[in-house]
C-alpha cells in the first residue's frame, strides 16, 4: 500500500477550530461563520444562488457581443 492520500477522499466533515479562527483572521467573521454551517446549508445557499443567475451569458468564456448572447442559434 501507497502512503500517498486518495485524491478522490472526500474531505472531513468538520474542520479543527483552528482552521475557522484561521479565517475569521485572514477573511473576516463573516465568511468564518459561513464555513462553520453545516454542508448541506451550504450547498443549499450556493444552489439558489447559482439558479438566481444562471444563464447562458453568465457560464460563457465570451462576452455575450463575441458569442451570440441568449438568442445563439
Amino acid at each position: 500500500m501507497s502512503d500517498v492520500p486518495d485524491q478522490h477522499q472526500a474531505p472531513p466533515a468538520e474542520y479543527p477550530e483552528w482552521y475557522y479562527e484561521l479565517l475569521a483572521r485572514t477573511m473576516g467573521e463573516e465568511a468564518a461563520a459561513w464555513a462553520r454551517l453545516p454542508r448541506e446549508r451550504r450547498e443549499a445557499e450556493l444552489t439558489a444562488l447559482h439558479r438566481a443567475f444562471d444563464t447562458p451569458d453568465d457560464l460563457s468564456a465570451w462576452p455575450a457581443e463575441l458569442d451570440g448572447g441568449v438568442d445563439r442559434p
